[in-house]
């Protein structure tokens, strides 16, 4: 229960800063640093520094260090609130209060329910090193790929300047969205990883996924593309999730 009420501070303080600045999007960039804070604490608290448990820790510190740089930095290139805050901050009544539960309070729940399963990791010995090996091999080759592509779109902006193309190289030719598939197929090994110490370990899986496809991940981020000159056709061809060939 500690954790519980050590995000629950963050996220008060969170809130408050939001309530200072006039920007509820910021409540996006720590999304990520959550699942550190906790990882870190049941690492600790649990004293299980096996190989195992240190080499997931590892991974999942520069998951969510990395994520909160990048929305970090976009956040601070921006330098505004993110429309969909700006629209209900017009539109609710009693804002504040309808925001520190429907915003705040909800992304926590939502977030103790894809990072419940971490317990696991850090409490138990049980687990089967083949798809151990499997998801830490899986994960280093979804770190490059990421990396790379993050590398590429910046490459295409800098070159580009603020072009109105959607990007459409390397692994963006084959998915739309291969930065989410690649988040989803990090916590589905997961899951399967720890799937033989409870099948709640899924929790996660399911969840971020759900979110990803439906709710703050694709939905959000293709919306913004739709003005793009070579939009259409990209979507025509290209894959929104799962990676393949582009179609003629």
């Amino acid at each position: 229960m500690e954790v519980f009420f050590i995000i629950l501070l963050l996220y008060l303080i969170l809130f408050w800063i939001s309530i200072k600045i006039k920007d509820n999007s910021i409540v996006d960039i720590f999304w990520w640093t959550w699942f550190v804070i906790i990882a870190v604490f049941y690492y600790i608290l649990n004293k299980n520094f096996w190989l195992i448990q240190s080499l997931s820790l590892l991974l999942i510190i520069f998951w969510g260090l990395r994520l909160t740089y990048y929305i970090g930095k976009r956040k601070v290139k921006e330098k505004k609130e993110d429309p969909r805050y700006d629209i209900w901050r017009k539109e609710w009544k009693y804002f504040y209060t309808r925001s520190f539960f429907q915003v705040f309070i909800l992304q926590m729940i939502l977030m103790f329910l894809v990072a419940y399963p971490i317990y696991f990791i850090f409490s138990q010995n049980k687990i089967n090193i083949y798809l151990f090996i499997l998801w830490i091999s899986i994960s280093i080759i979804w770190l490059i790929f990421e990396v790379v592509s993050d590398l590429q779109v910046r490459k295409f902006i800098e070159k580009n300047g603020k072009t109105n193309k959607v990007f459409t190289w390397w692994l963006y030719k084959y998915s739309r969205n291969p930065n989410y598939f690649w988040e989803s197929t990090f916590w589905l090994w997961l899951s399967i990883i720890w799937s033989s110490v409870s099948l709640f370990s899924f929790i996660w899986y399911i969840t971020i996924t759900l979110l990803l496809l439906f709710v703050s991940g694709i939905p959000l981020k293709e919306k913004r593309q739709e003005k793009k000159e070579n939009w259409i056709e990209y979507k025509r061809k290209t894959n929104m999730f799962l990676p393949w060939f582009p179609k003629d």
